[in-house]
């Protein structure tokens, strides 16, 4: 500023001397003088205006500095919000513990950490629970005592039932603590997979109780029948064309192991209420359907149990549940066969976009392909896997797809780091601070964890008031003493012209 001043003075001083010199054969100043004088002071007068907002507004910033200790909590607070919420509006910042978003959600996932296996246990909002899968992959007395003191305390309250249990696969690490469940609570409704004729490992002609003892082979054959008359109708009534396993036949659909057995013999007799009613028993199929309250949770596979897959993977359920808009994909060991087979059946059954994605068979490379990922494109993705698992789970190639779909590395969520995880929907802040917060009545959901590595990274923000005034007084002078004289001579030129 100081130098447009000298400039306009330079520029008076020439013009005067000028003017001097031709005194004698000119009494007054050219037009041409006159001009420039006008233009050079009008100039000065701009940037003194200019310099005298530059220099209120660098007193009023340097003023505030004994205000610092109010300020700055203020500042930083505003800071860490934006931060958070630019984190796919996951105000995980003001969220610590599973009892604060169990007790203030309308609706709840829970991912019980099970170490190599799958536990999901769902809150719904019209008072209805589910439970989908609950194993590891080798039996652990503990690890059952923990899942039924779980949904005893935080998914279920005094007299309460399950109303929903889903059977994604037959395998030990998503079956093995499901007899168990079934020991200790009621439940209404089970999904059990599209596969048939289990029995004793050892031999074919005995099968086994729910309480482990030997069976008769008149309880064998009542089981059985049950079997064949459910088959019967899904082929009578869909078209499909399902065998039932030969035990003296490796068939792809027959699976022999005890834990299954126990399952499924298990479920024939279970009831629930005052006056013990059969258990609904149903099998999943793509188009199915649960609904209430504001919330629905759809099947897209299997798309058609016909299919004998050389995997039990394959014939894993994949649902789709969906509340006030906000979508989480479960898609059990879902291997790229049925993956394909999903994708091939959009025609019929699109499927949407889901802000998480519950990976595949535990990070698989099997799993999770990048079509099937692009068409769900997830913000999220959970990975339940055990600590140090043999298998490598989460594999790097899966990890790498999630990446390349636009999943940020610090939104990849896994059961070994994070342990229990519960995500809350519709929250309502319970304390001074979230109250404080407009931005978290607004948020789509909240995450609270039990281990070592939050499902969003919260980078630490912390700002000193005085950055905050020298940043004010340099971006100001930047602003009124460089940018605004560029755009006003900018603006002059393109007049003239």
């Amino acid at each position: 500023m100081q130098q447009a001043l000298d400039n306009a003075s330079k520029t008076a001083q020439k013009v005067t001397k000028q003017s001097s010199s031709k005194k004698s054969s000119d009494s007054g100043l050219s037009s041409t003088d006159k001009k420039n004088i006008k233009t050079a002071y009008k100039n000065a007068k701009q940037y003194k205006v200019l310099f005298a907002i530059f220099a209120i507004i660098t007193v009023v910033a340097l003023c505030t500095l004994p205000f610092a200790n109010k300020l700055e909590p203020i500042v930083n607070s505003w800071l860490e919000t934006r931060h958070n919420m630019t984190a796919g509006d996951v105000n995980n910042g003001l969220v610590t513990t599973i009892a604060d978003v169990n007790t203030n959600s309308k609706l709840k996932v829970h991912y019980v950490f099970v170490g190599q296996g799958d536990c999901i246990l769902i809150d719904l909002p019209d008072g209805k629970n589910m439970i989908i899968d609950s194993g590891s992959e080798t039996y652990d007395s503990e690890t059952s005592e923990k899942v039924i003191n779980y949904i005893d305390t935080i998914l279920l309250d005094e007299g309460e039932i399950i109303d929903y249990m889903i059977l994604t696969h037959p395998d030990a690490d998503h079956l093995y603590y499901l007899p168990d469940i079934l020991d200790a609570f009621e439940v209404a409704t089970i999904y059990r997979p599209y596969t048939f004729y289990v029995s004793n490992d050892k031999d074919s002609s005995q099968i086994l109780d729910p309480d482990g003892t030997i069976a008769t082979v008149k309880e064998k054959d009542a089981i059985e029948q049950k079997e064949r008359d459910a088959v019967s109708y899904l082929n009578s009534t869909y078209n499909y064309g399902i065998t039932i396993g030969d035990p003296s036949k490796n068939t792809t659909n027959a699976k022999d192991t005890n834990t299954l057995y126990k399952f499924i013999s298990r479920i024939y007799v279970e009831t629930y209420g005052a006056n013990d009613t059969p258990a609904t028993i149903k099998y999943s199929i793509a188009g199915e359907k649960i609904s209430g309250e504001g919330y629905s949770l759809t099947f897209y596979a299997p798309v058609t149990p016909s299919n004998m897959y050389n995997s039990w993977n394959d014939y894993s359920s994949v649902m789709v549940l969906e509340y006030n808009g906000t979508k989480i994909a479960f898609t059990g060991d879902a291997e790229t066969k049925e993956e394909d087979e999903i994708l091939d059946n959009e025609t019929n059954l699109p499927l949407p976009d889901v802000d998480i994605m519950d990976m595949g068979h535990h990070g698989s490379r099997t799993s999770s392909q990048d079509a099937f990922v692009k068409a769900l494109n997830p913000e999220y993705a959970i990975i339940s896997c055990g600590i140090g698992n043999k298998y490598g789970h989460p594999n790097q190639e899966t990890l790498d797809t999630l990446k390349n779909n636009g999943v940020d590395e610090n939104h990849i969520f896994i059961t070994a780091q994070s342990g229990d995880i519960v995500i809350g929907f519709d929250y309502t802040p319970s304390t001074p601070q979230e109250e404080a917060s407009a931005e978290t009545t607004s948020q789509k959901y909240v995450i609270a964890y039990s281990g070592d590595k939050s499902f969003v990274e919260i980078a630490p923000i912390h700002i000193e008031w005085w950055y905050v005034v020298v940043c004010i007084i340099v971006l100001s002078g930047l602003i009124l003493l460089v940018i605004v004289p560029s755009i006003i001579k900018a603006f002059k030129k393109t007049s003239k012209k």
